[in-house]
């Protein structure tokens, strides 16, 4: 009787040491885990902060600047007053650069003028309308992206009604100093359709012939 009691009290003694060493091993499992979830979400969510201001952030700016560029390029090539072709040239001159803007020279403003003196009252304006625009490729460590642009082009006599055309352009686009610029435009005459509501007697698929004869700009 004397000897079991001492046992017994030993046992149940080292069973709850046992118990508390078991508690606090668990316990130290479950604040690793948990210092090593918070460890691994701080990455995640580094990571995606990273991805979206250092990698998304360029590309989509990039791809948002490159559309407006070659939106405001093919605008400015495709309008024509003729009673203000200095200031069409000033507009196109600053919206283009490299190979497109060297395709508009002074000598080409200089034969619209002469076109459009022997043409007289009957000299016809040169508008557009943006239809849609979406971009091919978008490459923002090198500055450079492709847009197709399409815009509808009206050629409009005075008095007389106008003709309006679906005009498409593949463009080529460089950023020069944060600005994007249009270095190369070539026309889709391809993919061009004409507008149901023009005349049936309107221009050539493709735009040529929108704008008054000779007119520069026609996306060569």
């Amino acid at each position: 009787m004397t000897s079991d009691t001492p046992q017994a009290s030993r046992d149940s003694s080292a069973a709850s040491t046992g118990g508390r060493d078991r508690g606090r091993t668990v316990a130290s499992v479950l604040a690793l885990l948990l210092v090593v979830a918070a460890a691994a979400c701080a990455a995640w969510f580094g990571y995606q902060g990273y991805q979206a201001y250092f990698v998304q952030k360029p590309i989509q700016d990039a791809r948002d600047g490159a559309i407006d560029g070659a939106e405001q390029a093919i605008i400015n090539v495709t309008t024509v007053d003729p009673k203000d072709t200095a200031g069409w040239k000033r507009r196109v001159d600053g919206s283009l650069t490299g190979k497109a803007r060297e395709q508009i020279t002074s000598q080409d403003v200089s034969n619209l003028n002469s076109m459009i003196t022997q043409a007289g009252p009957q000299a016809a304006a040169l508008s557009s309308r943006l239809l849609r625009s979406a971009p091919t490729e978008v490459d923002a460590d090198d500055g450079k992206a492709k847009v197709l642009v399409y815009v509808a082009a009206t050629s409009k006599r005075e008095n007389e009604a106008g003709v309006t055309q679906t005009m498409g352009f593949s463009v080529s686009m460089t950023e020069e100093g944060g600005t994007w610029k249009a270095d190369d435009i070539a026309p889709l005459e391809s993919l061009a359709y004409q507008d149901p509501g023009a005349s049936a007697g309107g221009a050539a698929p493709g735009g040529q012939g929108t704008a008054p004869a000779g007119t520069p700009g026609g996306g060569n």
